[in-house]
């Protein structure tokens, strides 16, 4: 029970810290989709998508079995899941931020643009989320008619 309740406070600490990043992310989701009918920064400005475009569906297709479906959104999903749990592990259950996290997060970072640009270079326009976004800010501006 001592266990539990240290996570806990662990957990709603960091809430704390972060309510105002938090409260801002909730408000540019609203915001950006709303207008937009988007949420990603780049595909909203350029058009192309970024580097994690389609991550949160891969990782919960992943996390419910589907696998394939998931690796198709984004191949870096799997790197991803697995540097979230080693991280949620570290920071909550056990308690420490060991110092090898920005390593684990530069090596995670490095695959997913990796990835991102192969998929780009040979698969750029393809299937979503490899897409360009027409209803982006720069076309809007720099393209009439």
């Amino acid at each position: 029970m001592r266990k539990i309740q240290a996570v806990l406070e662990r957990i709603w600490k960091d809430v704390k810290n972060f309510r105002v990043a938090i409260l801002a992310l909730i408000l540019y989701n609203v915001a950006t989709r709303s207008v937009f009918h988007a949420y990603c920064p780049q595909l909203i400005l350029t058009g192309f998508p970024c580097a994690g475009c389609g991550m949160t569906r891969a990782v919960f297709y992943i996390l419910t079995g589907q696998f394939v479906r998931g690796m198709r959104l984004n191949p870096a999903a799997p790197f991803w899941i697995l540097f979230l749990v080693w991280f949620l592990i570290n920071r909550y259950l056990r308690g420490v931020c060991p110092k090898s996290t920005t390593l684990w997060l530069s090596i995670v970072c490095a695959a997913t643009l990796g990835i991102y640009l192969y998929r780009m270079f040979h698969f750029f326009p393809g299937e979503p989320p490899l897409v360009y976004y027409r209803n982006n800010i720069l076309r809007r501006i720099f393209v009439r008619g």
